[in-house]
This record gives structure tokens, sequence and C-alpha cells, in this order.
């Protein structure tokens, strides 16, 4: 799992999204009731903001994909650290959409640019005030017009992880301004 708490916060936080028909893992994890034990194993990963602080970032998240950039302008919200952020989230559905609130909290007090993307086509609601369809080499141009300058990092499923870095390389991103999170993904 990601965590997508804060350091700053209490309680651990963690992002997941469940389905009608999961995995026995996700039964079990669902059924568990407030005060139930759970064991983890170590906190590991390099998925976490730069020291320097004049870095520029490009965040992009699929889905649940989310959840270490929740923790993260959390974070920053909490200890009143400026970073020159763009979080590029994509979803099938405004419905999945989640942790709006700190994302646009993020906007107002620091400016962190947001742009929700969703790819459901056929069911955009009516006043949707978002981009529709797959970000794109085009749409990180538009909305990252200095994406040559910034540092990414992408997070979602396996597959999207792999075809956003080859969509950076193309746009000549290095490898190293590139930093990858992915989930195998459990039903």
């Amino acid at each position: 799992f990601t965590i997508a708490a804060s350091p700053t916060e209490e309680n651990l936080r963690i992002g997941v999204k469940f389905y009608p028909n999961g995995s026995s893992f996700k039964k079990a994890l669902i059924s568990l009731n407030p005060g139930d034990s759970i064991i983890a194993s170590k906190m590991a990963g390099e998925f976490t903001l730069p020291k320097d602080s004049s870095k520029k970032l490009c965040f992009i998240a699929g889905g649940i994909g989310i959840t270490p950039f929740r923790s993260m302008v959390k974070y920053l919200l909490d200890t009143n650290q400026r970073k020159d952020i763009v979080l590029l989230f994509s979803n099938k559905l405004a419905s999945d959409i989640v942790y709006e609130n700190i994302f646009d909290k993020a906007f107002q007090k620091f400016g962190i640019k947001t742009v929700y993307v969703l790819t459901d086509t056929a069911n955009i609601a009516k006043g949707w005030g978002g981009r529709v369809g797959f970000i794109d080499a085009k749409m990180i141009q538009e909305e990252v017009p200095d994406y040559l300058d910034r540092t990414f990092y992408i997070s979602g499923p396996h597959s999207m992880v792999d075809a956003f870095e080859k969509v950076l390389k193309g746009l000549g991103i290095v490898g190293n301004q590139i930093k990858i999170d992915f989930f195998p993904g459990y039903a």
C-alpha cells in the first residue's frame, strides 16, 4: 500500500479502491473493525519530496495512485512549505476523484495547480470543468509549459506508469527527472 497520510498527521491513512467482487485480501481488509490489529512490514521506497525546495515538480496520478501525492501535498500544507507543483490527476469518472479538498486547499494556499482529467468520454457530466481524454504529450505540453525544467513523479497502475515514462522520454525528459511508483493492483 501507499501511505496517504502526511508525517504530520496523528493517524495512518492508506488509499484503497474496493471492487464489488474483490480479492479475498480486500474482503478481509474491508471487514476490519476499529481497534483491530494489523501487522505491517517496513516502510520503504524513495518516492519522496526532494530536499531542494527550488526544484519544480509535476505529479501524474492515475486513480488511487494519487495516495502518495495526497501525503506529500498534505505535508506541505501542514508545514507551510511552498513548492512549485503541477498535478495531472486522471480518473475514469468524476466520482472516482478523491482528496479534492486537499488539492483545492493547496491551490488556494500555494498555487499548486491540479488538472483533473476524465477518461470515460461517454459519461462526462454536464458542466465538467476539467480535461477529457487521456493524458498525452500534447496535454503535458499545454498544462505544464516548462515541463523540461521539472522532475516528474508518476504513480498508478504499472501499465500507466510505463506508458507515461515513455511519453516523458519522448518529450526529452531524462531518466533522473522521472520518479516512478507503481502498484500491481488487487481487485
